[in-house]
């Protein structure tokens, strides 16, 4: 076996606000064969996401950060060319972590085997990966959502929230999305949610308070947060006695140089006897295969649909992509395809 030539994306200075293509370096490499328990991948398409930027940064986060003049790290698909491994022949279409590359030689332990060919490779980036996982887990188990719950989810036309309002919708909530295009609010209100508004078109708690109105509610039993701030002191200025709001990102300080200041209304949680929690996809790797089977249950039969913006431009374009999602220029899952790939035999 001989080895391959392949791009990779470097990361060469640690990001101060929003990242710059000096920050990074698109590199010429050789990829060599596998070694033992190991295999070689084609990438098909990666995802860009915003944890990311944390480990860019090089801070105190639950990732470890990227270190600097090695290829970054992304969820992606691709098949394998090469196995030294039996357990992941040549062949197998495989989820792994070594991304922002074009070939990548990745332990067999940490590659996926992709059993539903008839579902297109974007989708195990978005409703069946890591987005979607981490909107069922923040609903089912944090949140802990039920039928007749009143539910407002912020960055409801990203990868997860598009999939929280689905998800809510299914369950039997009345749900309240928030977004920042009037593109964004159509398409929120189009994946079932019972009212949306543009964030900026005036202060959140009223825009809020409007929609909590129009859907005749007086306040929240669920707050399913993605973006923090003015959000989160919105939400909680309305939530209701032993309501729970779980704290899954907050892109409002992503780019932030320095400290941002956060809710001054935490009081309110102890008279409403309220629960905010944070949550991790880590520590709940035991609900996978339940997820897995309900949400691919739910693909097929149409109930949840992907929702994914995808960058062109390769390998070249993944930088442009990642900065352009950081930036909300993406609708749902961000998604950057790296080769071309043969159409999905059916299914989505």
């Amino acid at each position: 076996m001989l080895s391959v030539a392949s791009r990779e994306w470097r990361l060469r200075s640690r990001p101060k606000g929003r990242p710059r293509e000096s920050d990074v370096e698109l590199v010429q490499t050789e990829v060599p064969p596998p070694g033992p328990g190991t295999v070689r991948i084609a990438n098909h398409v990666m995802s860009v996401e915003p944890y990311m930027r944390g480990r860019m940064g090089g801070e105190a986060t639950y990732a470890e950060p990227y270190p600097l003049d090695e290829p970054m790290l992304a969820p992606t698909v691709g098949r394998v060319t090469d196995s030294a491994d039996p357990s992941v022949p040549v062949g197998s279409l495989v989820l792994h972590d070594y991304g922002w590359r074009e070939h990548s030689v990745v332990p067999a332990a940490d590659c996926q085997l992709l059993d539903h060919e008839d579902i297109s490779p974007a989708i195990y980036l978005g409703l069946l990966g890591i987005p979607g996982m981490t909107a069922w887990v923040g609903l089912t188990r944090i949140a802990r959502v039920e039928a007749g719950d009143v539910v407002f989810v912020s960055s409801a036309a990203g990868a997860v929230g598009s999939t929280v309002v689905q998800i809510a919708k299914r369950v039997g909530a009345t749900v309240i999305g928030s977004a920042g295009s009037a593109d964004k609010v159509a398409l929120v209100r189009d994946l079932g949610a019972d009212a949306a508004f543009d964030y900026h078109d005036g202060p959140v708690k009223n825009l809020l308070r409007g929609a909590l109105a129009g859907v005749d509610a007086t306040g929240l039993d669920v707050y399913f947060d993605n973006v923090g701030g003015e959000h989160l002191e919105a939400a909680i200025r309305v939530v209701r006695d032993h309501g729970r709001i779980a704290l899954c990102g907050m892109s409002s300080i992503y780019n932030s140089a320095i400290p941002q200041p956060g809710p001054n209304n935490l009081l309110k949680l102890i008279w409403r006897r309220a629960r905010m929690e944070g949550f991790l996809l880590g520590d709940h790797t035991d609900a996978r295969a339940e997820f897995v089977d309900r949400m691919a249950s739910w693909i097929r039969d149409g109930a949840v649909r992907p929702v994914h913006t995808e960058f062109t431009g390769g390998i070249e374009g993944a930088w442009a992509a990642f900065n352009g999602m950081l930036d909300g220029t993406s609708v749902g899952k961000a998604v950057v395809p790296l080769a071309e790939t043969a159409a999905p035999t059916g299914g989505p």
